[in-house]
């Protein structure tokens, strides 16, 4: 709505005046009704693509606005944005503090075994910074093969977004086990192809 990232301070200032115009209008709701309305920091995992066809449906394929098959989670920096991850920490912050009734955020992060280091920073920065926050690292496992690492995403011939391990070939979802974390939660029963193309498009914040 403003032509920049809401990460530019014009678009920081213009989501930070509608999260406050809508707990203006929360707080006018619980004192009418004597009902606890709240703000919430993400909606429901199959809305992101339902919100997305539905906008898509009422004003075509608009670039950078409804041209992907999902739509990016409240307040949080769009999956293909580059950020560092302290600072995608520390600007998610804000918006934390306007969600009274819940909020997650997330940082995406490679495999961090062998650097320890980074991660108990990255935690202590959460511990100083945010109200909640996780690292999301792939924890997947290839039946067929014996692989463990991360399974991919690919296009089958049909633009079908499929799984595919790296490793042997195998896109049989009954023979892999793949661990995604989506907004609060590790999941691990594979998503519509709106939530599998948010996931192929996540940037790494370190």
């Amino acid at each position: 709505m403003t032509g920049v990232s809401h990460t530019d301070p014009v678009g920081t200032k213009f989501g930070k005046r509608i999260m406050e115009y809508l707990n203006a209008a929360c707080a006018k709701w619980r004192a009418e009704t004597n009902i606890d309305f709240s703000l919430y920091g993400t909606p429901m995992e199959s809305t992101t693509y339902r919100f997305a066809k539905k906008l898509q449906d009422r004003f075509g394929i608009i670039p950078h606005v409804t041209d992907k098959s999902y739509i990016t989670n409240s307040y949080h920096v769009h999956v293909t944005e580059p950020i560092d991850a302290f600072d995608k920490l520390t600007f998610e912050a804000q918006f934390q503090k306007l969600s009274p009734g819940g909020a997650i955020s997330y940082v995406e992060v490679p495999n961090m075994q062998n650097n320890l280091q980074a991660v108990m920073a990255l935690i202590q920065h959460i511990y100083d910074n945010i109200m909640y926050a996780e690292l999301n690292t792939k924890s997947d496992y290839c039946q067929e093969c014996g692989y463990s690492g991360e399974i991919e995403i690919v296009e089958d011939e049909s633009h079908k977004l499929i799984w595919k391990c790296p490793n042997c070939g195998n896109t049989d979802q009954s023979k892999m086990n793949v661990a995604r974390r989506t907004c609060g939660y590790i999941g691990t029963q594979f998503w519509n192809q709106g939530r599998t193309q948010e996931i192929k498009e996540r940037v790494t914040h370190l």
